[in-house]
């Protein structure tokens, strides 16, 4: 994915043009945005006023906007509708990073476009048909696919211009034909196999009824993915709490600037469908004896 995003942004815009990223982008958005020269406009987080005002002021040939689609360390899902309006009205592309999304969210786990009612295993949604070439997708595989690589998706023709000028993907080394099989495999369980995600959803309510019920002094931040980020504040009581934890058996990191903004540490509780009720249970108990 890292690779991906530092190859997709150089072959779409250069010196000359303007990308538009949010704040709390990943840091292979950043890395890919600062090799492309492009002039970059760091946009406040999930703020579309501010991009609204930034995108009208620009006069460059060529505008990309750049976001998260789910956002790694908050769990919370851009407003891609708005955001796809923004860029029609202002004609920029708009390139997601769906490497939290994909394989989660969605009716068949499509992911962020789906979760938004945009589109899914049927095709683009009525409201947004000739509407989505503006879009490029990209989603990593390593993640809820459970192997290796990203993809990138969107009008053909630029998926074409993507393909022969992303350095990352022109000099690597082809994907080996086991990992492109158990990718196939993947997606066939993500379609297939809506328990998983549903198994998914009833772990992140079991966690926040827990832990509102254990009375912590820390708050879950708003999400509906599996990123579930619990704040504690200080750098020093973060790492404490971790240390708690791991002592009970229960491994959670500790997230703490520049990663995160001052005075946000927290920890990260990253849900699988692989944990169970019980397991969750027992981080929210886990959480309650930190406290003493």
């Amino acid at each position: 994915g890292y690779a991906a995003n530092v190859g997709i942004i150089p072959a779409l815009v250069v010196k000359g043009d303007a990308v538009f990223s949010d704040a709390l982008n990943h840091a292979c958005l950043i890395d890919g945005i600062r090799l492309s020269r492009a002039e970059l406009h760091v946009v406040p987080h999930a703020d579309l006023a501010a991009l609204a005002q930034a995108l009208q002021a620009s006069t460059a040939r060529r505008k990309l906007v750049v976001t998260d689609a789910v956002f790694s360390m908050d769990g919370n899902v851009a407003n891609v509708p708005a955001l796809m309006a923004l860029c029609e009205r202002f004609d920029a592309w708009l390139m997601i990073d769906d490497a939290h999304g994909f394989g989660v969210l969605g009716e068949h786990g499509e992911g962020t476009l789906s979760y938004h009612g945009m589109a899914g295993r049927e095709g683009v949604a009525p409201a947004w048909q000739g509407r989505m070439d503006r879009l490029i997708y990209m989603a990593t595989l390593g993640k809820a696919a459970g192997a290796a690589g990203a993809f990138v998706a969107g009008e053909p023709s630029m998926v074409e211009w993507v393909l022969q000028k992303a350095r990352t993907y022109m000099f690597a080394t082809a994907t080996p034909a086991m990992i492109a099989e158990a990718l196939r495999a993947s997606v066939r369980v993500m379609q297939e196999e809506g328990g998983r995600r549903d198994h998914l959803r009833a772990l992140q309510a079991r966690l926040r009824e827990g832990v509102a019920k254990a009375g912590l002094p820390w708050q879950l931040m708003p999400s509906d993915t599996a990123i579930q980020p619990l704040i504690i504040g200080r750098n020093e009581d973060a790492l404490a709490v971790m240390a708690k934890l791991d002592a009970q058996g229960v491994w959670v990191p500790a997230i703490r600037p520049p990663t995160v903004p001052e005075g946000t540490a927290r920890l990260r509780i990253s849900l699988s469908a692989a944990h169970t009720l019980e397991q969750v249970d027992q981080l929210c108990r886990a959480l309650a004896q930190a406290v003493v």
